[in-house]
């Protein structure tokens, strides 16, 4: 049996038809970029995960960029941000001129909220960039809005991997200041090309958001701010909205797999640690993450393969180990997030994984790591 670390065409397979029709409409009426169809998806994003605007855009990274800039972060600002996520969250807040803080993640690999405490104490920052990452949440997202909102720092959540993410029995997104969402195609709800969406209780701070995604402009040939060309056209809204049709079973299937893995392969431990969402945070099963406590992740992986399973390391490193960041600002010796990186192997995860899929990669990854660690 062949299982693929991700096949995307079974959750395209669920839209594919409808998207198709909605297509046709969407270029009889020529909305190439924005129109009544990316207002449709707004508003059903905002209903959705229980904000009372959404501003769509042409990717995640802009999300962020876009967002923060909304809150005011430019040059000679500082921007806390974890050592664990994607470069796209560094990216951005670089691309604006601030200066990136790293700070290392507490055992859920979500934010240190202590250290992020420490590191205000000795840098200062104006702004945090705080990351739900792996496909779920910090336990301790009420502490730390409440740490930046008394200290009047401005607090940008970057949910491009949360959509389905609850908290408390929340969407994840409800309450902030302003959190992002991505739409790249592998994300667990994706788009059929790059797109984002920023996310706000506040209309003013929207206002300006849609400005800013639209070059700065405040009426037709008039321009109230320098800002950018990110905007999102009918096709991918349509996609889009065919998808948020379908999006509680897709949360609800890949989250049920996702727990599966972690029930299953309890019995590896203490030779592979799984890791999930903390208690009182319901993920969206967007990755299936654990660490190698004595094999090597590269043997594993051959073995794997030979046994037809792809495994991916979606985290290998961390921001501080790229060259534009080694001589950034950091909070400490980010040993945490350095050590996840050098271990963790993420198993497949994707909709429409079948029962004998699940099994077999159980099998497998069972089977492999036992044999190394025995070596």
């Amino acid at each position: 049996m062949k299982v693929p670390f991700i096949d995307l065409k079974r959750v395209a397979g669920l839209v594919h038809a409808q998207a198709l029709e909605a297509w046709q409409r969407v270029a009889e009426r020529t909305e190439f970029v924005g129109g009544p169809t990316v207002g449709a998806l707004e508003a059903a994003l905002a209903d959705k995960l229980g904000v009372r605007h959404a501003v769509s855009c042409s990717s995640g990274t802009d999300a962020i960029l876009i967002g923060l800039q909304a809150l005011g972060v430019g040059p000679g600002s500082k921007v806390a941000l974890p050592d664990l996520t994607f470069w796209a969250t560094y990216e951005a807040v670089a691309q604006l001129g601030a200066t990136p803080v790293l700070v290392d993640v507490d055992a859920d690999l979500q934010l240190d909220l202590d250290e992020l405490r420490r590191a205000h104490d000795a840098h200062r920052f104006d702004a945090v960039v705080l990351v739900h990452l792996m496909g779920w949440a910090s336990a301790r997202l009420a502490e730390i809005r409440a740490f930046c909102r008394e200290r009047g720092i401005a607090l940008v959540e970057d949910g491009a991997q949360a959509y389905g993410v609850e908290v408390a029995g929340a969407p994840v997104f409800a309450g902030a200041q302003i959190s992002t969402l991505s739409f790249y195609p592998a994300k667990v709800i994706g788009g059929c090309m790059d797109g984002g969406a920023i996310l706000t209780d506040d209309a003013a701070l929207a206002g300006l958001v849609r400005k800013l995604c639209n070059h700065g402009r405040a009426t037709h040939y008039s321009y109230s701010h320098v800002g950018w060309n990110s905007r999102m056209g009918g096709l991918q809204a349509a996609w889009l909205l065919a998808m948020l049709g379908h999006g509680d079973e897709i949360v609800r299937t890949r989250r049920a797999d996702e727990a599966r893995f972690r029930e299953r392969l309890a019995e590896l431990a203490p030779l592979a640690r799984a890791y999930g969402p903390p208690p009182g945070v319901a993920g969206n099963g967007y990755l299936s993450v654990f660490t190698l406590e004595r094999a090597e992740h590269e043997a594993v992986a051959r073995r794997l393969g030979e046994l037809g399973v792809g495994v991916g390391r979606v985290y290998p490193e961390t921001l501080s180990q790229q060259e534009p960041a080694r001589q950034a600002p950091r909070a400490s010796g980010l040993e945490r997030s350095r050590d996840f990186c050098r271990r963790v192997v993420d198993l497949p995860l994707y909709y429409g994984m079948t029962a004998e899929e699940h099994a077999h990669v159980c099998q497998s990854f069972a089977t492999a790591l036992r044999a190394e660690s025995e070596r």
